[in-house]
C-alpha cells in the first residue's frame, strides 16, 4: 500500500535502527494475557519478529515494555495518573524517569465520536505543547488511521485495523502498519500500541 503525499526525510524517534530505507509493512498481532494485552510485531512479508509488547502485571496504573526481537528492552509506554486514558508518556528503555521521556500522546477528552480519532503527539522537547509535532486522525473503531506530521497533510504511516471474525474468535487480532521510508517503525508501533490502549480499556 503506497502512500501519498511527498517525501519525508529520515526521521528516528526511538532509534535509527528502526528506520528502514523501503516502507515498512509490519503485521501487529494482539493477544490476551494475565497482564492485559500483549502485541507481537513481524515483518508482514517474512513473518520475522521485529518487536513485542508485554503488560505490566504489577503496576498501580497501566503501563507496558515494548523490547526488541532479542527481548530488549526499547520503550516503556505508561498511563498518566493525573488524567485517566487521555494521556500516556513513552520512555526509552525500561526507565520511567523524567529524562528518558521521548514523548506524550494525548487524546483531547476521554470521550470521543466513534467514527472520529483526533490524538495529538508532543516530543519530549515541546514542553508547551501548544502544537502538536505529529496528529493521529481517522476512525479508530471503523478500522483506519493516519500518522501524519503535526497538523499538515503529511502522511508518515497508517495504521489499519480490520480484524478477521476468526481471529477474534480466537482472542487474537491481528492488524497492519504501514511506515513510510525512512520513519522509526519502533516509534509508529508504540503509538499504534497507546490508541489500542485508549480505546479498549
Amino acid at each position: 500500500m503506497e502512500m501519498e503525499g511527498e517525501a519525508v526525510p529520515a526521521l528516528a524517534v526511538v532509534d535509527a535502527r528502526f528506520c528502514l530505507a523501503e516502507q515498512a509493512a509490519l503485521a501487529v498481532a494482539k493477544t490476551l494475557s494475565v497482564s492485559g494485552n500483549d502485541f507481537t510485531v513481524t515483518d508482514a512479508a517474512t513473518g520475522a519478529v521485529l518487536l513485542r509488547v508485554g503488560g505490566a502485571v504489577f503496576s498501580l496504573r497501566r503501563r507496558c515494555l515494548l523490547a526488541d526481537a532479542l527481548r530488549r528492552p526499547v520503550l516503556t509506554v505508561q498511563e498518566s495518573a493525573m488524567v485517566m486514558n487521555t494521556r500516556w508518556k513513552v520512555f526509552r528503555g525500561d526507565s520511567t524517569r523524567r529524562r528518558d521521556l521521548l514523548f506524550t500522546v494525548v487524546k483531547p477528552s476521554v470521550i470521543q465520536l466513534r467514527w472520529s480519532t483526533k490524538v495529538s503527539v508532543f516530543l519530549a522537547s515541546n514542553d508547551a505543547e501548544r502544537v502538536c509535532d505529529f496528529r493521529i486522525t481517522g476512525s479508530y473503531h471503523d478500522g483506519a488511521c493516519s500518522v501524519t506530521l503535526g497538523d499538515s497533510d503529511t502522511v508518515i504511516a497508517k495504521i489499519d485495523r480490520r480484524f478477521t471474525v476468526v481471529s477474534a474468535l480466537l482472542g487474537k487480532n491481528t492488524y497492519s502498519v504501514t511506515v513510510n521510508p525512512g520513519i522509526d517503525y519502533a516509534f509508529v508501533v508504540a503509538l499504534a500500541v497507546v490508541l489500542d490502549e485508549m480505546h479498549y480499556q
